[in-house]
């Protein structure tokens, strides 16, 4: 996970009494992640028309939103398995959104290696998740991969396509590290059953023969 969701505690404390108005006020998680869905839908547009400058701006707004959607369902008890995958599935299509408007807008096809990485990285942790593992031992997040494409997106050729091949590469490596962890704790769940069925294996023909000898 990114180095930054170490302050998630504070930052859920921060935005808690938002939140509860924001719910005062009919408003859900879901709503802010399709807001931050329907932002990015609107940078790529601009980025488009070539007016890239005004769509990262809007982006980035998006991505804000996206950074208190997770803080307003937790402050409010409304967090849910629905939405820990809309919110993921809605952060791949803000960025697909944004990258291909931008490309249309002019800026290198090499931007869809952010977006491969992307797609890979999510695969590796619904992967894990559906085993019921966790994939934490990822070490790269999305705030670093918006970080490396909007880095990309104002730098010139050819520093472009090495932010945007860096945030790739990096996303591989994420989903190497989550997969790898996510195999290490399934072989010690696998492990600890096995240690516990040759206990229990152990105590029933103890008792067996405890029974014989009465």
């Amino acid at each position: 996970m990114s180095w930054l969701y170490v302050f998630k505690p504070q930052k859920d404390r921060a935005l808690f009494s938002a939140s509860r108005l924001l719910l005062a006020m009919g408003v859900t998680p879901n709503m802010v992640t399709l807001g931050g869905l329907l932002l990015s839908m609107m940078a790529g547009l601009l980025a488009m028309a070539g007016h890239l400058y005004a769509g990262i701006f809007f982006f980035i707004i998006g991505a804000g939103l996206d950074a208190v959607d997770g803080s307003f369902a937790r402050a409010c008890g409304l967090s849910s398995e629905f939405g820990r995958y809309f919110d993921s599935i809605c952060d791949r299509l803000s960025e697909l959104a944004f990258i291909a408007g931008a490309v249309v807008g002019g800026t290198p096809t090499s931007a869809f290696m952010v977006i491969a990485g992307s797609m890979l990285l999510l695969a590796s942790r619904i992967y894990n998740h559906r085993k019921g593992l966790s994939s934490d031992a990822a070490m790269f997040g999305r705030p670093e991969r918006l970080a490396l494409l909007i880095a990309g997106l104002l730098c010139p050729a050819p520093f472009d396509t090495a932010f945007f091949m860096a945030a790739g590469i990096l996303c591989l490596i994420s989903s190497a590290q989550a997969l790898a962890s996510g195999m290490r704790q399934n072989n010690r769940l696998l492990l600890e059953g096995t240690r516990r069925n040759k206990v229990t294996v152990k105590a029933s023909t103890e008792s067996i023969f405890t029974s014989i000898i009465r």
